[in-house]
């Protein structure tokens, strides 16, 4: 499986899989509060830097911590 480390919004986070056109990512990570993120989607994103730019910046918004994306 194809790895991608991107860091943004002062998160580092590793990315699996390939993006494609149509193509959304599964989210690991922790809330605030230490629980793990539930499972969630990054529409529209066009590729991995735009994803994990996105998801980066909600989880800096909510003090929540993105570790790892998975394509799907």
């Amino acid at each position: 499986m194809t790895k991608r480390v991107i860091t943004r919004n002062g998160m580092t986070v590793d990315c699996y899989g390939e993006w494609q056109e149509d193509s959304n990512c599964v989210v690991c990570g922790e809330t605030a509060n230490g629980m793990e993120l539930e499972e969630f989607w990054a529409d529209g994103a066009e590729n991995w830097e735009d994803a994990v730019n996105q998801l980066t910046a909600w989880a800096v918004r909510h003090n929540h911590i993105i570790e790892e994306l998975q394509a799907c």
